[in-house]
């Protein structure tokens, strides 16, 4: 007869592997006080966090809210700043070769009278090159990009934690936030070993036994979890499960990343961006104390010297004493991450571009999806198959939308962008999708079910890289021009107001940070912890 797992043993520690347990911790709290389940985190002491500040994604402050943490000491502790958006610039040009910007916002569009405004806007605001007569798309329809252009916060001085007057998420130090995870980790009862794994030792079933340990002798194991990042020594190593590279789709396979001082640490925008370079693109995601920056780029069209140089070109001044790291990036997905009794979180189950700021999600995820499936001792296969089924389909939306993003780009002044636009495979149900969409706009319907990147997103990335050309369609027949203009003026007074009201974003934080008239800054911090934006 099947029984409860009651050990569960997570291999890694970092942002991965303390999440993993607190949230386990936490949705188990009843069981761990009863003393009916087991959590130990092993972890090396050798093993820093790969990271330069991270980037989140919107579900953040819900991940926060569940496992407990105040919103204030998250702030002051992690350095962390409010994003409202991604900002998304030189990836495209316009008619007349220029480049062109786009923001990706934090919610969905509301309809006109039960009609996607993206509809309206191609047929009322757009020129027939494909650009927009007057504001782009999504500062037509989102207060966002007004917002951040005022370098305001998202919510009134003394608004209370996770309050807000529009949706918002975090720039952070994750290697803080690693810290914070594991002051609640233990304080839930988590074990925490400091030692080497030397080996993993496997039954005659090929389930993961026991690990042998350099200090602590044998390690008994009956559920693990893998959170090893890129050497993912239990299931790539020790199960010889195949990785699944993305570089048919994606050619970046190198960070060369740095921290950088603010140009003024009292204008701090809300928001990450990511500006498109020679042979990739840069990333600027601004701390409190500092900014983490970057230069994604591949390694067959530049090297690593080269692209160092570039990115000190184009950060300026700012970057005359800094050295950037460079990292190897591991571009794919185990084939399963979830294999007899070990699964696989983080960057031993997989990594994508880090553009979309999916690394942290995608653990919340799979946690959130490990809680509804969470096995007993048998590991019943048909409870496997479905967690991996799952897993599969959150990687097949984040290669899709990633993917749109390079694909349909119109730069052509490079190697890299005519390799992106011309040799690149494109996944299959995206191809199909970009057929449809060159005479509708995406839908629910075209996408299935979805985890993250809604029809917003994708309307979004399509009309700010110009993909639709000014074109009428019959959805917004019934409608007319004056409906659009009166949609426009409520949507323009509503950003008004809310310019009226809302903070500025450095001085909200002052105040959630509790400081004074003189705050301090640096620019010290450790390595890179951002996997996006």
């Amino acid at each position: 007869m099947p029984q409860p797992v009651k050990d569960i043993t997570i291999v890694g520690g970092g942002t991965s592997g303390w999440l993993a347990a607190c949230y386990l911790a936490r949705v188990f709290n009843e069981r761990m006080r009863a003393g009916d389940l087991a959590i130990t985190v092993i972890e090396s002491p050798d093993v820093g966090i790969i990271g330069v500040g991270e980037s989140t994604a919107r579900p953040m402050a819900d991940l926060l809210r569940i496992l407990r943490i105040p919103e204030a000491e998250f702030i002051r502790r992690c350095n962390a700043t409010f994003k409202l958006s991604g900002w998304f610039a030189n990836w495209d040009v316009d008619e007349d070769g220029k480049p062109v910007s786009w923001v990706n916002p934090f919610f969905s569009q509301t309809d006109i009278h039960g009609v996607n405004p993206a509809y309206m806007f191609a047929s009322y605001a757009m020129r027939p090159g494909g650009g927009p007569t007057k504001e782009g798309f999504t500062e037509a329809i989102s207060v966002c990009p007004a917002i951040i252009r005022a370098h305001k916060g998202p919510r009134k001085i003394g608004g209370g934690d996770y309050s807000s007057e529009i949706p918002y998420s975090y720039h952070m130090d994750a290697v803080e936030l690693a810290k914070i995870l594991q002051e609640r980790g233990k304080s839930l009862g988590v074990k925490q070993i400091l030692d080497h794994v030397e080996e993993v030792r496997l039954d005659d079933r090929g389930f993961v036994k026991e690990l042998a340990l350099r200090e602590h002798g044998d390690h008994a194991i009956e559920f693990v979890i893998d959170a090893t990042g890129f050497a993912s020594i239990i299931l790539g190593k020790a199960l010889g499960e195949p990785f699944e590279p993305y570089d048919n789709y994606l050619l970046n396979d190198r960070a060369a990343v740095a921290q950088l001082p603010h140009d003024d640490p009292t204008r701090i925008e809300p928001t990450s961006r990511a500006t498109g370079m020679d042979a990739g693109w840069s990333f600027r995601v601004p701390l409190f104390n500092r900014v983490g920056s970057g230069y994604i780029y591949s390694s067959k069209f530049v090297s690593d010297d080269e692209a160092v140089d570039e990115f000190k070109r184009y950060v300026g001044p700012a970057a005359k004493d800094i050295e950037p790291r460079i990292i190897r990036m591991r571009i794919g997905k185990a084939r399963r991450s979830w294999v007899k009794n070990c699964l696989a979180l983080g960057l031993s189950s997989g990594f994508v571009e880090p553009l979309e700021a999916t690394a942290i999600y995608s653990v919340q995820t799979a946690l959130q999806w490990l809680h509804n499936y969470f096995p007993d001792n048998d590991f019943d296969p048909a409870v496997v198959q479905r967690y991996n089924d799952l897993i599969d389909g959150f990687y097949d939306e984040i290669i899709d939308f990633i993917t749109l993003l390079f694909c349909i780009s119109n730069r052509e002044d490079t190697p890299y962008w005519r390799a992106v636009r011309h040799e690149m495979d494109v996944p299959p149900r995206l191809k199909e999708n970009l057929e449809v969409w060159k005479r509708t706009m995406p839908d629910e319907l075209d996408l299935g079910s979805f985890t993250f990147f809604s029809p917003t997103s994708y309307r979004s990335a399509l009309m700010g890289k110009q993909f639709y050309k000014g074109r009428q369609y019959a959805q917004v027949s019934p409608l007319g021009e004056p409906v659009w203009n009166e949609y426009l003026k409520l949507r323009r007074d509503r950003t008004q107001k809310l310019l009226n009201v809302l903070p500025d974003h450095y001085q909200l934080l002052r105040h959630i940070r509790g400081e004074g008239d003189a705050p301090g800054f640096s620019i010290s911090g450790s390595v890179l912890s951002g996997h996006g934006l």
